[in-house]
Parts: structure tokens; sequence; C-alpha cells
């Protein structure tokens, strides 16, 4: 059956585990490294574009995982249209294939942005051996399953065993994403994301690249026009530092408790407070861990997982980023509602209606943000901004919730009382 084919494996659920390749108990199993990668947003891609061009992205995501895999020394064992898995003797060049796919993936992204290969992969190592038929038996391909259906697109989530076989690898950086408790796996697992130091770097610098695109093109006079550059930033920063008189603050026509539309100066500068983990009400922040390297163009990340013991509904991961001022805040939102391609001022986010986007209010005549949702694949997803609106124990912040088997039933449950405090000084 072709790739894509009404009927084939394109219309199954993402990230699926592996079941039949159940834990088997014979002894002295080889020891191997699982790479499971998925397209995020297939389904819906191929509702709005329909199956031709469904087919050409899956053709497009298979060839360039069969020589990603292959380059790293590893061995392609099935492509479910937009689904891979491949397996490696070597926990290090499989993480090296994955950080190379994920490169591959956003460069052919932007190169043709009608096919997008927003792609999470998932990586786990354990005893596995090899069948008469070519395929496993471990359970490490359920976890690699599993970890891939955490992953959002252009991440790699790895295990801690993983990471211990890889040891340190050059140009490679881990980030501790705390642990989890997944579906059908006894005890819980820590969750390590993997990326590039290089793509690291480039994100923690984007205005240079913005300014000199890129790197390559920075000639023998960078540093000193990058030196004007700074001068003049931070000239810049002092003179709306002392004609705001309040370090920046954003201007208001009235306090928003007190009811009236809420107004902002063009100038807004304001530092958010460094530590992302104190603006999460001590209730819901026991299981989120502050990530050693922010998402691209935040000052702080902290990402959340479900608890060990249960108690209450939590989403299947949510995350929580601080950005220099409450107009990078608006900018990273709104960056993230064109690539949902939900319409402004549209739609609705409740338990019956899951597709929108607009603004959200403490109370009446009381301003808190804006938020948006959608259908990710499997996922529900919700994005919300908390901004400050000149309260002194608010800061402007961006959130993500993300929840698995699209229940946003009780997504808008959690979140209908959780937005409220997340985003304010605890």
């Amino acid at each position: 059956m072709p790739i894509g084919a009404p009927g084939s494996s394109v219309e199954a659920a993402i990230c699926r585990p592996y079941t039949r390749y159940a834990l088997s108990d014979t002894p002295n199993a080889p020891v191997r490294t699982f790479l499971i990668a998925d397209i995020r947003g297939y389904t819906r891609f191929t509702e709005e574009h329909g199956d031709e061009a469904s087919a050409g992205l899956a053709e497009k995501f298979a060839s360039l995982v069969q020589a990603g895999v292959e380059i790293r020394g590893g061995k392609l064992i099935e492509i479910r249209g937009d689904e891979a898995l491949a397996v490696f003797d070597s926990a290090r060049q499989a993480i090296r294939a994955a950080i190379d796919l994920q490169r591959w993936f956003a460069e052919h992204t932007e190169s043709d942005p009608n096919l997008p290969l927003r792609v999470g992969i998932g990586v786990d190592s354990g005893e596995a051996f090899r069948l008469d038929d070519g395929s496993f038996r471990g359970a490490a391909l359920n976890v690699a399953a599993r970890l891939c259906a955490l992953a959002q697109g252009g991440e790699v989530i790895v295990s801690e065993g993983t990471t211990r076989l890889a040891g340190r690898v050059p140009g490679v950086r881990y980030v501790d994403r705390g642990r989890a408790n997944l579906k059908g796996i006894a005890g819980t697992v820590r969750l390590i994301r993997v990326s590039s130091e290089e793509d690291q770097q480039e994100q923690s610098q984007p205005w240079i690249v913005m300014f000199f695109g890129g790197p390559k093109r920075m000639g023998v006079g960078w540093r000193i026009i990058l030196g004007v550059v700074l001068i003049a930033a931070a000239t810049a920063a002092a003179v709306v530092y002392l004609t705001s008189g309040n370090g920046g603050e954003p201007s208001s026509g009235a306090n928003p408790k007190g009811g009236t539309t809420v107004t902002r100066s063009e100038t807004e500068a304001v530092a958010p407070a460094s530590d992302v983990k104190a603006l999460i009400p001590a209730g819901l922040r026991k299981t989120c861990v502050q990530q050693s390297v922010p998402d691209a163009g935040a000052v702080a990340t902290a990402v959340c997982l479900p608890p060990s013991g249960g108690g209450g509904f939590y989403p299947d991961r949510w995350q929580l980023s601080i950005y220099p001022s409450g107009d990078a805040v608006r900018a990273a939102y709104e960056d993230l509602l064109r690539s949902s391609k939900i319409k402004r001022n549209s739609g609705k986010c409740t338990s019956l209606s899951w597709g929108g986007e607009g603004p959200w209010e403490h109370g009446p005549g009381k301003p808190g943000g804006r938020r948006f949702c959608y259908f990710d694949n499997d996922f529900a997803v919700i994005v919300w901004m908390h901004e400050r609106f000149g309260q002194p124990d608010h800061r402007d912040v961006l959130a993500i919730a993300r929840e698995g088997g699209s229940d946003h039933v009780r997504l808008i449950g959690w979140w209908s009382f959780a937005h409220h405090l997340i985003g304010k000084v605890t």
C-alpha cells in the first residue's frame, strides 16, 4: 500500500507503542537503542491539503529519515507513513542521528513551507532481541514511543539510560526535564531533552542573525558594528528607564482592577522575574523543572509533568516561559498563533468546542491576557499569555499545555482555574 493511501498507517495515532514487541524473558539480550520519529499535525495536514499533499510530505519524511539513520550507522526498521522506527547499536550515534534529523527537518521546512516537517523524536535504550522476521522484542521500543509522544515538533526526548550509555557527546547539550509516569511503563522515567549546542547558540542570539544574516555572513568589521549596536541599545534602555520613571512599566489609563480599559507604553521593557518557578503556585510546581536552556528568545522556561502519585488531573505536559519584555511575550504568542493556523478572535475554547482565539479576563472588566486552543494530531493544546497590565504582582508570561487523547474537556477544566494563578508572584 503506498504511503499516505486511505486506510494506511497515516490514519493511526501518533507514536503508537509497539505492543507486539513485549519484553522477552530470554537472558543475555544485546543492548540496542531505538529511535521513533513522528510528524506532528499530520492528520490535520491531510484534512486541509488532501491525500496527494500528505503523501508528498510522508515521502519527504521517509527519505530524510532513511538517509539520517544510515549515515549514523543505524537501520530503519519500519516506516508507517507519518512515523518511523530505527535501531542503533550505539546510543551515541542514535542521539547524533536524532539531532541531524531535526536540523534537516527544519531546513527543508524553511525551504518548502508547503510541506512542513514538525517532528517529535523519542529515544530509549535497553535489551532487545531480533526475531527471524527482522522485528525486535524489548521494552525500550515502548518507552521510545512514549517519549516520542511527549516531544513537541522539533524536539528530541531521550531516556536517562540512553544518556548514561552515550556519556558526554561533543556538541550535544542535555537538559533535564524531570521525571514522568509513562502509560504502560512501570515506575517513572527521567526525561532528557537533547539538542545541538550550535543550534542553542544561534537561538540565544537571534537578533545577531537577524541583523547580519547569520554567522557565515558576518564580515571582518562585524565586531565594530556589534559594538555600536550594543552601545545604542544601552543608551536606548537608559532613556526608556529615565523617561518612564518606573523602569519601563507599562502605562495605563487606570488600574485594571478598576474595570477601565488598559493601554500600554510603546517603549515597554519590563524585565521579568528571573525565577520562573516562582510564578507557579506551590501546588502546581512540585514536578516543574527549570530548563538549563530556555526556549528560543525566552529568559527562562519551566516544564511541568504529572506527579507520580496521581491525585487529580494534570496535563500530560505544560510549560511556562518568561521573556525580556511584555512585547517579546506577545511576539512569541503571535508566532505560535500563526503556526497553529487559528484565526484571531474566532472560535471557542470550551468543553463543547475546541479551536479558537480570544481574550480572557480575571473577571468583568479585569483583563488577564489572550489564549488560543487547537488540536495537534492526537493532542489538545492550549496556549495563553498571563499579562501584567500594570499590576505589580503579575508578570507577562507565555504558557502552553498539552493533553493526549484529544481530551480537551479535562484540559480546559484544569486551565480554567490554573491560568488565573500561573504568572503571579507567589
